[in-house]
């Protein structure tokens, strides 16, 4: 009995040295490339939106009286366009 249990403690620790690894990988990955891409844009506020080459998740969009619009780019934002409020003209960035 107490061999069994070894061989299977010894089988769990071996996965668990080439997982963690993994693990600790994806997590570095989505942490460098975790960058703040829409920003902005409630009570008719400035407003920057940009073009992300990954994936663009959206946080929250709420209607101008509430908030502003929020999305997280994981991966590289290739383009950034600052405007004066949601759908008006286009101004300098200032970041």
């Amino acid at each position: 009995m107490a061999s069994s249990f070894r061989q299977m403690f010894d089988l769990k620790a071996k996965h668990i040295y080439w997982a963690m690894p993994i693990v600790i990988a994806i997590a570095l990955g989505l942490f460098i490339y975790n960058n703040a891409c829409a920003y902005g844009g409630g009570m008719a506020a400035r407003y920057k939106d940009c073009e992300c080459m990954g994936y663009e998740h959206q946080l929250f969009d709420q209607t101008p009286a509430d908030g502003p619009r929020k999305t997280v780019c994981i991966g590289i934002i290739t383009e950034t366009t600052c405007y004066e409020f949601i759908g008006g003209p286009e101004k300098a960035c200032e970041d």
